[in-house]
Formats: C-alpha cells, sequence, structure tokens
C-alpha cells in the first residue's frame, strides 16, 4: 500500500465516499468521525492528514490540527470545510493546516493536492545529511529543529519559513520566481498570493539579514528573489 493517511469525517456519506476514492488511488486510509479517536491512535503512522472543520465530539478539526503541528510540525494537513469566507481560511492557515478546500468539492481536486502535499513533504525530508544545519556567516538554519541562529540568539522557525529557506539555500546564486516559490512551498491555487511570499522574505530578512540593507535576501525587480550567503549579488 502507498502513504497511510488519517481521514477525520463526521459525515459518513463524505467519510465513506473520500476513503473509496483514496484506497483506489494507493493510499492506505483510517478513517474516524471524532478528534479524540485519533489522540488515541496517532501512532499509527499517518504521513498526512484530512480534517473536517466541523466534528462530532468536543474538539473541532482546527483544534485537532493545532494539537497534530505541535507534535509533528511537518505532517502535511489538509482541512476540509463548508465555510469558505476567506477568513475561514486563514484561520485554518494560523492553526498550521498546509491547505484547506471548502464543500462542496470536486475529487479529483482533493486527490491532487493530497498527491501535491505529499510530493512537497518528501521534497523537505530529502535534504542532504550535511545539510540538516546549513550555516553563513554568523547564521545557521536547522531543517529538522525547525530553529535559526544569528550570532548567540537562538529562535524557532515555522515550517513555511523552513520550506522557504531550503529552496533558496538549493537554488543559492540563482533567481527564484515567486509563483516557484508559491508552488514548492504552499502548492495552493489561489491562496496564498505572492504578497505572502514577500512576506516571508521580510520575516527572513528580519531573523538574519538587515531589512533596510539586504545582505543575503536580494528582491530581483521584475522576477523575484535569489538568495546569496557570502552577501554579493
Amino acid at each position: 500500500m502507498g502513504n497511510r493517511i488519517c481521514l477525520v469525517e463526521d459525515d459518513p456519506t463524505i467519510r465513506e465516499l473520500v476513503s473509496e476514492k483514496l484506497i483506489k488511488k494507493g493510499y492506505s486510509v483510517d478513517s474516524f468521525e471524532r478528534a479524540e479517536d485519533v489522540k488515541n491512535n496517532k501512532d499509527l503512522g499517518w504521513e498526512l492528514y484530512i480534517l473536517d472543520v466541523m466534528l462530532a465530539g468536543e474538539s473541532s478539526g482546527l483544534e485537532l490540527c493545532d494539537y497534530l503541528k505541535k507534535i509533528e510540525p511537518t505532517l502535511p494537513i489538509l482541512i476540509l470545510s463548508a465555510l469558505s469566507e476567506p477568513h475561514d481560511r486563514i484561520e485554518g492557515l494560523k492553526v498550521g493546516a498546509d491547505d484547506y478546500l471548502t464543500k462542496p468539492f470536486e475529487m479529483e481536486e482533493l486527490l491532487l493536492r493530497v498527491e501535491g502535499m505529499l510530493k512537497r513533504r518528501s521534497w523537505y525530508s530529502s535534504l542532504p545529511a550535511n545539510l540538516s544545519i546549513f550555516e553563513w556567516d554568523d547564521c545557521s538554519v536547522d531543517f529538522v529543529k525547525f530553529e535559526g541562529r544569528k550570532g548567540n540568539d537562538v529562535f524557532s522557525l515555522s515550517q513555511k519559513e523552513c520550506m522557504l529557506m531550503k529552496l533558496l539555500v538549493e537554488k543559492e546564486n540563482q533567481v527564484v520566481t515567486r509563483d516557484e516559490i508559491l508552488n514548492q512551498v504552499w502548492g495552493y491555487d489561489v491562496f496564498p498570493s505572492s504578497r505572502t511570499v514577500d512576506n516571508f522574505i521580510v520575516r527572513l530578512r528580519r531573523y538574519f539579514d538587515n531589512p533596510g540593507n539586504p545582505k543575503y535576501f536580494h528582491s530581483i525587480r521584475g522576477a523575484g528573489y535569489k538568495f546569496t550567503k557570502r552577501g554579493v549579488l
């Protein structure tokens, strides 16, 4: 069997249909209707979660998402919800969801998103052993612990910050377009926008660089961004 997926959906019709389609695609699926069931079985080796927002039981899908991301930040989570307003999607992303799909949805779209999320996780996990910690000047990024360091200051990084840093490191001295960043790090077709990429670059500059006069993270007008660890274009 292929990747093992945990599906949490309290609508039995949707749960059965999604499970059936995923299994036909070659995935192994464990399905539940309550968040509590997942917490009691979290050691089953799932590689991706699909969570409905409104669940039976005491915890919502968003609460479960927040709980799971604190245990293993790199596990991809897809939120399913009938709530389609932008602020609803933003709430899902704030608690660590990697993607957000509104109901009703096309099954083919769900399958494509699952495939893309697993590919991105595989890409991030494929970092060579000698780059588990990337160092330059007085800075470093630990891609396993999700930590950054500048001088003597050590701080936490989010999963997306580490994924963006990994892409820039792999493409060192090359221009990386916003579209390439969105596709590789986020994979969303609608949200977030290229403005999100700009905001994340600003974060990296604040962590490791001089935002007013960047040395490592360069904006290339009309093209994208370039990382140079020696501080030159």
